[in-house]
């Protein structure tokens, strides 16, 4: 079992609960892992995808390239996939032609070899920075020569130009493409996108060789039944290899599923050691099971922020359902929690400064803040609140999970889904969306970015029953605040420096690069420590055998904790930390072959005849459109002052935008305008200057309906005044979990109470469980939660009492009082 602070955990049977078990999906459902997110948005932006985007030859023109051979062979170990690309182009141009290709590069892969093959000659790319890189494609082709320039874009994506190629001059491409291996539930997989393709037919071959230092329980691929699996004897079904061939292209995206035996209580480590400077790099994964915990052990720390949606479309049911599902969330959180809730709408309001620890006083004071929420807050601007919550520094003892509820739709929402995706490794988001007019994308898109849940409410029917579906995932077993301890033997670089919370299913992979001429002992023993799901800190050993370190030529460890390394530094500069990042991410770059934002691949060969013609520029793989022309975080420019409320109180602003006798209609559509032109401003830290719209201003479609929302509203208060029996139950239990004495809710004869308890909350408690059970057991997703803070707190005063194995008996007998 896992080790923590003495040797064991406990293991006692998990206790049945309906409101966390989830359809997890099937390993098979590859488009719904977090790793797909990236080619999902693509798929979602264009219309008619394999006619714009891909390796995409122009049809029916003979001035151009046309691809004939395409072949793959690919390296995969528990961390990484290794990929040599060669693809030959034939030219039917009758002149000089500059070639523009590009292909969707995934924010997990990156390009590390780069060779040009014509006229009998091979050019190896060289890296360089990226101003000189420029120069001399620019230089080169000024003089006749010929060049190759390969960038990688500000939307990720890689970008290849072939300049000054004469006529009729056939070329071969050779591309290295690293990418971590993609987790998903229990199998590690890897994906080619037919985007990658085009539609036309070539010849095609691919080849994946699989090393594992666990033997494999399934190997599958997806969409090809021509494809040939084949285990490699004595090799404990640790090395496999797949491989298959078309002449007609591809028409499909290639995915490889490797399923693994999981070894769930042992991280597993590779160390890879380079002939060429003598320096060794380590890869670490790890997917840890909690499986066997019931839920009275859960003992874990979280940070729990909800994002209210009150703009006027809320107005009415939705508001009330919103504020009703609150009031349970609130009390179904524990006393390791941090909590804080946002209402947004053309301002923000927040119940709390900083998230507050949970106790009895806090409850109370959010639990008056919700009590006062009202759709009044006019449109939406969603960015606004975002950025104050992700611009704070995370606690990584208490993992930050944000839950978002809106109606609505946003202007410029794929920047602001690219903005949340750069803090996706401190917080995890859920998103709810609301109703039929809500923008689909943006609830996903949001919740993907940063590897969380969404639902879709499209009605009120199961409204509280939908909220706490995702509430109930945010409950299950964390292993948070997670860190290696290298030993004092290693000196190590460490990428990425800090590391997500690995939540339940997560797997976590972790690189480091040891410093230039260290040769390390044979066996050193580290340790991947973290706080445990139980409350305990608990320590996984890692045996790193360096006499067996594996020298396979490609140095993918190497390039991907450097690649990593560089994404840390590259983010410390986004966040304003520019001191000596340049010089240290330009020498990654340099040293392993890495296109970064500093720099390119160049290659230029002078011309032994020069090209005295006009030279053509063709799209060989047409740009895909991204909208991220602009860098993700200069979309977020405002001029003026902010405007927003930001309260040190519970208490939301006073209604401006809706009262009670009805607006006209000209009055709510200047709010509307006005809050779309109020200015934003030289306060928002960080915020670059870009020519786009304000983000997040919401197109509410129920302006021209408003009086009938008044209506509804007014409705809708009446009906809030009807008996909740169950909310009002809940909203007398405790921060622990208990109910106390005296209570007045319905009669309670202490006198029955069992004279071995010497706590009257403790009988109390007992028998508004069973009351609850008994008058409400339609609703138990709801309370489900609750229910189990209040069982959990009976149970640690029986064990306090000595009397734990008396639980059974009294929670009997407690329900014939009820």
């Amino acid at each position: 079992m896992f080790q923590g602070s003495k040797n064991t955990l406990s293991t006692t049977p998990s206790i049945s609960n309906s409101s966390i078990k989830r359809n997890i999906g099937d390993m098979a459902d590859y488009k719904n892992a977090n790793y797909f997110n990236y080619y999902r948005v693509l798929e979602n932006k264009n219309n008619n995808p394999r006619k714009t985007v891909g390796l995409k030859t122009i049809p029916n023109n003979n001035d151009t390239f046309k691809l004939t051979d395409f072949t793959i062979e690919s390296e995969m170990n528990n961390t990484c996939i290794t990929s040599i690309w060669k693809q030959k182009y034939s030219n039917d141009s009758s002149s000089p032609v500059e070639g523009i290709y590009r292909i969707p590069l995934a924010p997990y892969s990156v390009v590390s070899g780069f060779t040009v093959e014509y006229q009998d000659k091979v050019f190896i790319g060289k890296i360089k920075s990226k101003e000189k890189a420029q120069n001399q494609y620019s230089d080169s082709i000024a003089s006749g020569g010929q060049a190759f320039l390969a960038e990688k874009t500000k939307d990720g994506e890689f970008s290849f130009r072939i300049g000054n190629l004469p006529p009729n001059e056939n070329v071969t491409i050779h591309l290295t493409i690293i990418s971590e291996v993609c987790p998903h539930l229990s199998s590690l997989q890897n994906c080619f996108h037919r985007f990658l393709f085009p539609n036309g037919s070539f010849n095609f071959q691919f080849n994946l060789n699989i090393k594992l230092t666990l033997p494999i329980k399934n190997i599958e691929v997806l969409h090809y039944s021509n494809r040939e699996i084949i285990f490699k004897e004595d090799t404990n079904k640790k090395e496999a290899t797949i491989s298959f061939s078309s002449s007609n292209g591809i028409d499909n995206d290639i995915v490889c599923i490797v399923e693994p035996e999981n070894d769930n209580e042992k991280p597993q480590s590779i160390i890879e050691h380079s002939k060429k400077d003598n320096t060794y790099a380590i890869s670490v994964n790890f997917t840890p099971s909690f499986n066997h915990l019931s839920t009275d052990e859960i003992n874990q720390k979280t940070e729990f922020i909800f994002l209210i949606d009150c703009s006027g479309s809320m107005m009415g049911e939705p508001i009330i359902k919103a504020k009703r599902a609150l009031e349970i969330i609130i009390r179904s959180l524990n006393e390791n929690c941090k909590f804080n809730i946002y209402c947004f709408g053309s301002n923000f309001t927040k119940a709390f400064e900083t998230s507050k620890m949970y106790n009895d006083e806090t409850l109370t004071e959010i639990s008056e803040y919700v009590e006062n929420i009202e759709a009044n807050l006019g449109g939406t601007e969603l960015f606004l609140p975002l950025k104050d919550i992700l611009s704070t520094e995370p606690d990584f003892e208490y993992p930050r999970q944000l839950f978002i509820l809106t109606d609505g739709e946003i202007t410029d929402r794929n920047k602001l889904i690219d903005y949340v995706a750069t803090e996706s490794n401190n917080t995890r988001i859920f998103t709810y969306g609301i109703g039929h007019r809500v923008d689909t994308e943006l609830v996903i898109g949001l919740s993907k970015a940063c590897k969380g849940y969404y639902e879709m409410i499209k009605d009120n029917s199961n409204f509280e029953e939908q909220i706490m579906k995702l509430v109930s995932i945010a409950f299950e077993p964390t292993l948070s605040n997670i860190k290696i301890d290298w030993s004092t033997e290693l000196q190590i670089e460490q990428g990425p420096t800090k590391i997500r919370p690995l939540f339940s299913g997560e797997t976590l992979i972790i690189y480091a690069l040891l410093k230039e001429n260290q040769i390390p002992q044979s066996n050193i023993q580290v340790s991947l420590i973290g706080d445990g799901p139980t409350g305990i800190k608990l320590n996984f050993p890692i045996t790193l055998d360096f006499s067996k370190s594996i020298d396979n030529g490609n140095n993918s460890i190497h390039t991907l904790a450097a690649f990593n390394i560089i994404k840390d530094l590259e983010d410390d500069e986004r966040r304003g930390n520019h001191s000596n990042k340049r010089d240290r991410i330009e020498e990654l770059g340099k040293t392993y072959g890495l296109i970064s934002k500093y720099t390119s691949y160049i290659v230029t060969s002078t011309s032994e005849q020069v090209t005295e013609e006009s030279m053509k520029t063709i799209d060989i793989i047409q740009t895909i459109s991204t909208d991220s022309s602009l860098d993700r975080e200069e979309s977020f420019k405002r001029d003026g002052n902010v405007n927003y409320y930001q309260r040190n109180r519970c208490h939301p602003p006073p209604t401006v935008y809706y009262k009670r006798s009805s607006p006209s209609i000209f009055s709510v559509i200047g709010s509307f305008f006005s809050s779309l032109s109020s200015s934003v401003g030289d306060k928002i830290d960080n915020i670059r200057d870009s020519n786009v719209g304000k983000i997040g201003n919401i197109r509410d479609s129920n302006v021209g309906k408003i009086d009938n929302i008044r209506e509804e509203k007014e409705n809708n208060d009446n009906d809030s005044n009807v008996d909740d029996s169950l909310l009002k139950l809940i909203k007398l239990q405790k921060a622990n979990g208990s109910w106390g004495s005296p209570f007045n809710q319905f009669k309670i004869d202490l006198s029955k109470k069992p004279s071995n308890i010497d706590n009257d909350d403790i009988w109390v408690t007992l028998i508004v469980i069973n009351k609850i059970l008994n008058d409400f057991p339609t609703q138990q997703s709801q309370y489900d939660l609750v229910i189990q803070k209040a069982t959990k707190w009976v149970k640690q005063q029986l064990a306090r009492l000595n009397i734990l194995n008396e639980y059974d008996s009294l929670f009997a007998s407690s329900k014939l009082y009820i």
